[in-house]
């Protein structure tokens, strides 16, 4: 039999296609690590859909994974962005994933909100992608977090690629640019393979990034938040901002992952929430303004 990958089974989409589907395949599906799996015919892969190892990891021996928006439900106890670019976030990993895994195909189930480029998205990279023809019908649902048991943030952002950008100068830049747009509030400072952030007038540094070299590769670049100040140390997760070049589009993905603050939660929500959400709306329109002037910003991709 087939091996199939559902992107969950906890919701009306999930739940009729694991009825329809279940004794004519091994049925295999995403789960959070701290769900409770119900008894059902499914294997359950306990990965997480945002880091794309994992990812690679889950697609090993699937022959077909069927993509839905049920999966987009699981979140972090705070997520900022639009309900399409964490999808395309989501279907990039899993486009990237079947390539690696030599996936047979890819299953879209359309549904009304969801934009065409989705489908582009999962099969940019050669998988066969299978779309359905009827959209399935929302009812006028608004997207609903389901709340996560410790403090954690997620913010996704789409913006232009500036013309001649390398997504690898998008990423160096944002820290750059920091120090440059936030002269008198934030210093930012290179030591070796960190880069440490602070506060004016604050010895110690408010976050301090590493560049991941091993995980930024085909259009990924990664920095791990190892410390510092503002930053709760996970057991099981390593906080890490991502820039993303997206296929078939001068567009690139921003993201803030798994990070959780070492401030009560009410207060980072009046303070760094909004600034975070501030700097990274600023830095878009940063991007915007080199992308219709690019030779104000120029910083073409070397190789380096």
């Amino acid at each position: 039999m087939k091996n199939v990958l559902l992107m969950g089974v906890n919701g009306r989409i999930g739940q009729n296609l694991y009825r329809e589907l279940k004794g004519a395949f091994n049925l295999y599906a995403f789960s959070s690590a701290n769900q409770d799996d119900k008894n059902l015919d499914v294997t359950f892969l306990k990965k997480d859909l945002f880091i794309l190892p994992e990812v690679e990891e889950a697609l090993r021996g699937i022959d077909i994974v069927i993509f839905f928006e049920d999966p987009i439900m699981r979140l972090n106890r705070q997520t900022q962005g639009r309900f399409e670019d964490l999808y395309i976030l989501l279907a990039d990993n899993i486009a990237r994933a079947s390539q690696i895994r030599e996936v047979e195909q890819i299953i879209f189930v359309a549904d009304e909100v969801s934009s065409e480029y989705t489908a582009e998205v999962l099969g940019a990279y050669g998988t066969e992608v299978k779309i359905t023809q009827t959209p399935v019908k929302r009812y006028g649902k608004t997207l609903s977090y389901k709340a996560s048991d410790y403090n954690s943030v997620r913010s996704v952002q789409r913006a232009p690629l500036p013309a001649g950008w390398h997504i690898r100068d998008v990423g160096s830049y944002y820290f750059e640019w920091l120090n440059e747009i936030l002269y008198d509030l934030i210093n930012v400072e290179y030591d070796r393979q960190l880069i440490k952030i602070r506060f004016a007038k604050m010895d110690s540094p408010a976050l301090v990034v590493e560049y991941d070299a091993q995980r930024s590769y085909n259009g990924v670049e990664i920095y791990r938040i190892q410390g510092g100040g503002l930053s709760k140390r996970m057991s099981n997760k390593t906080p890490r901002l991502e820039f993303r070049e997206l296929p078939g589009r001068e567009e690139f993905i921003m993201a803030l992952h798994d990070f959780e603050p070492k401030s009560p939660w009410a207060v980072y929500l009046l303070t760094q929430a909004p600034l975070y959400t501030l700097v990274n709306r600023i830095y878009q329109v940063e991007m915007t303004i080199n992308n219709e002037a690019p030779g104000s910003h120029n910083r073409p991709y070397n190789g380096e």
